[in-house]
């Protein structure tokens, strides 16, 4: 086990069972394995995998709770993209069982990384498609369209809201907030939080976007 991701875990106030942890550990070993064959993440050394991948995925969960609420709409159905090694799809997966997870890459080799990795750890709960986001077709829509680090927010928007259910919200998680606050016309910022990802003192901003 991890002592960095642990408490990281306490920091952020995220509740974690033992086998959550466990799957955490798990994931972070199956995504330094398979960089030894595949550039999966530029990331080699397992504690600085922790902290810029995992801690900074897990940090982004008690904001985003506070715009989805399952007693209210249910447990939502998320749409990860660009997801590259399962970040952060696979991490929400993990802390968030009752959650529809869907990532999406067109990288082929990430694509079956995600698949093996799902396989792997038990993950009922994902299910990984290889292809452009612009093809893909879903006839209930996502509750939320989530991307880290992606794209610029317009293309994002742009290339996927064909996606987006009809009070869904977009997510994007973004460092400096400098770096990309154009809106897409017809979208409102529904909210612009700072993350604070434990150990890493780097600029973190969810950028949350409604119709």
């Amino acid at each position: 086990m991890s002592q960095t991701l642990e408490e990281g875990l306490q920091i952020l106030k995220l509740p974690y069972s033992e086998a959550q942890l466990d799957q955490l550990t798990r994931y972070a070993d199956l995504i330094l394995k398979w960089n030894k064959v595949y550039n999966l993440t530029a990331i080699r050394q397992r504690e600085e995998l922790i902290t810029h991948h995992l801690l900074d995925c897990l940090a982004v969960l008690p904001v985003v709770g506070q715009y989805v609420d399952p007693q209210e709409q249910g447990d939502p159905r998320v749409l990860d993209v660009g997801a590259g090694a399962g970040l952060p799809g696979l991490v929400w997966a993990i802390m968030r069982p009752a959650w529809q997870i869907t990532t999406i890459d067109t990288v082929q080799k990430k694509a079956a990384f995600m698949r093996q990795a799902a396989a792997n750890l038990g993950l009922h709960n994902v299910n990984v498609i290889h292809d452009r986001v612009e093809h893909l077709q879903d006839a209930s829509g996502f509750d939320v369209i989530s991307s880290r680090a992606f794209s610029s927010m317009q293309l994002f928007v742009s290339l996927s809201e064909h996606l987006l259910a009809p009070k869904g919200l977009y997510m994007a998680l973004k460092g400096r907030k400098e770096v990309d606050s154009d809106i897409p016309s017809g979208w409102t910022l529904a909210g612009l939080e700072k993350i604070e990802v434990p150990f890493l003192p780097e600029e973190r901003h969810l950028f949350v976007i409604k119709r």
